[in-house]
Formats: structure tokens, C-alpha cells, sequence
């Protein structure tokens, strides 16, 4: 009994160690495909694939400066709602410390 579960153990053991460098292969190999369909696309110069560069490369600059426009923005609105806020705070204060009962009047 002791065998057989040795032998099966063993079996698990080197299923897993071949999966494993099937796996490792495969993904070198998918490595090496993708670098190689890279560097064919990289020494295309046709005239549509000229235009899509450009035009991704377009696209990316216009999306980088709207998210930059964007951040700008958002920082100066926040830098203003916390003074309006601030403002507001502060008048609040004011207010209360001027109305009848206000432990302010009294002192």
C-alpha cells in the first residue's frame, strides 16, 4: 500500500514539474512571438500604418494634456471651495457671536 501511494505521490510530483516547464516554454516561446510580431510592426513604413502611428501618438498627447487640464483645474477649484469655505466658516462665527444670547456678546 505504501508503494502505490509513493508511486502516486511521485506521479503528482512529476506531472506538475512537466506542466510547470511546459508552461515555462510556452511562455517564452509566446515571448519571443510577440517580440518578433513587434519589431515586424515597428519596420513597417506604409503610409497607413504612418497614420496610425501618428494619429496614436496624436491621440496620447491630447489625452495626456486633458488629464493634465484636468488635474489643474481640480486643484484650483479645491484651493478655492477651501477658501469659500473657509470664508464661510468665518462669517458663521460672526454671526452667531452677534446673536442675543450668544456667550461672545455677553463677555
Amino acid at each position: 500500500m505504501e508503494e502505490n501511494v509513493n508511486k502516486v505521490v511521485s506521479f503528482g510530483i512529476g506531472a506538475f514539474e512537466s506542466a510547470r516547464a511546459s508552461a515555462e516554454t510556452l511562455l517564452k516561446n509566446l515571448e519571443t512571438e510577440i517580440n518578433a510580431l513587434i519589431a515586424s510592426g515597428e519596420s513597417v513604413q506604409s503610409e497607413n500604418a504612418v497614420k496610425v502611428r501618428s494619429a496614436v501618438t496624436n491621440a496620447s498627447q491630447r489625452v495626456s494634456t486633458l488629464v493634465e487640464q484636468a488635474k489643474a483645474q481640480y486643484s484650483d477649484l479645491s484651493v478655492k471651495a477651501q477658501k469659500a469655505l473657509s470664508d464661510l466658516q468665518a462669517k458663521a462665527s460672526e454671526l452667531a457671536a452677534k446673536l442675543p444670547g450668544s456667550k461672545q456678546q455677553a463677555a
